[in-house]
């Protein structure tokens, strides 16, 4: 996205300047009477040539002792100019604008300033447009391992919904209130939707196997969670600041840990399992209690929610439970809203399916 793609970015009256003739004085009234930090210093023809900011008037006019009434704008402004053009991308303005203390940066266009680019927005913007990325990259993976298991659609959407219940519940923890923050409960609705996407490797004789699995089909089949781990290791190294793609490798990884360290694929104990992990390898439990396969009927909640309390302590994470049994309300709404979301797909003939992510 560009400059001039940025809704409502030409604001003539954003644009307080003042004349390279004038004096310091005249810029700080300027200041002060629009309520702006900084101000463009234009020639005589409007163009750009500097940029007057409160701190330069502190250091070279209070500190220094200057009159300012008598102190010329040209020696006390910042340059070289700092600006950018109409058909500057928000990347390369935020990258130009690093470090820098402006709040507001002149758009040129032809030397003459013809509007200002709030710094913010232009964040607000690429935060927005990186988000979306994410979102429309982690949808498309998603659908890659649903193309490969028919039970997948609703799956996702259901243990979403279950991992962000039980997020928002130990949030409320002190002993996680520092760890689950408002990123944490986004991303790990978002980054659930990858847990089984090394089921991409398995194949088609194990993974759709309308049975239960032999003891060396099931020990390929517990490959999918190294699988895609590693595949989103590989993506990691690439951005390794990427918080999105951490918890997505760890709930990839891990989410068949068990809290006892009997689980699979590393023998994980306790705390050593991330957070993440342990709070989906709930979800993706209860949802498999009560939903129904190729080879069992559905739980009823009531059952599902029996065996996870039996659980506790041995494959689930102590306080993960906790937080699932002041859960018990949401997690069967949840299981009611879906079952009547999959039995009117089925009456329509349609195959449930991951809905694309909002634009």
């Amino acid at each position: 996205m560009r400059v001039r793609d940025l809704p409502g970015w030409l604001d003539k009256q954003a644009v307080v300047a003042v004349r390279c003739d004038e004096t310091a004085a005249a810029g700080a009234e300027r200041m002060h009477a629009n309520q702006v930090g900084s101000v463009v210093v234009l020639d005589r023809e409007g163009r750009l040539v500097g940029i007057l900011t409160e701190r330069d008037l502190l250091i070279s006019v209070l500190v220094a002792n200057r009159d300012p009434a008598r102190t010329p704008i040209v020696e006390v402004m910042t340059r070289p100019v700092i600006c950018c053009g109409l058909d500057w991308s928000l990347v390369d303005v935020q990258r130009v604008m690093a470090g820098q203390s402006f709040r507001h940066v002149p758009v040129v266009d032809g030397g003459k300033v013809v509007g200002m680019v709030s710094v913010r927005e232009v964040a607000a913007t690429v935060a927005d447009s990186e988000r979306s990325s994410r979102d429309l990259t982690i949808f498309a993976l998603a659908r890659l391992a649903e193309s490969r298991d028919p039970e997948t659609g609703l799956h996702l959407e259901r243990v979403r919904e279950y991992a962000g219940v039980l997020s928002q519940a130990l949030a409320t923890c002190e002993r996680f209130r520092d760890e689950i923050d408002e990123e944490f409960l986004t991303l790990i609705r978002v980054t659930s939707a990858l847990h089984d996407i090394g089921k991409v490797s398995i194949p088609d004789y194990i993974l759709l196997k309308p049975d239960r699995l032999t003891s060396e089909e099931f020990e390929i089949m517990k490959t999918h969670s190294t699988r895609g781990a590693e595949t989103l290791e590989t993506a990691l190294r690439k951005f390794p600041d990427a918080r999105y793609l951490q918890m997505a490798r760890d709930v990839a990884a891990y989410h068949h840990e068990r809290h006892d360290g009997t689980g699979y694929p590393d023998g994980l104990a306790g705390d050593a399992i991330p957070l993440c992990a342990r709070i989906f390898a709930l979800a993706d439990v209860y949802d498999a209690l009560a939903s129904k396969r190729v080879y069992k009927e559905a739980f009823s909640h009531e059952v599902a929610r029996n065996i996870i309390l039996e659980n506790n302590a041995t494959q689930f994470d102590p306080d993960v439970v906790a937080a699932f049994s002041r859960c018990d309300v949401q997690f069967r709404a949840i299981q009611g809203e879906f079952r009547r979301r999959r039995d009117a797909l089925l009456v329509a003939g349609d195959r449930p399916s991951l809905p694309c992510p909002a634009s």
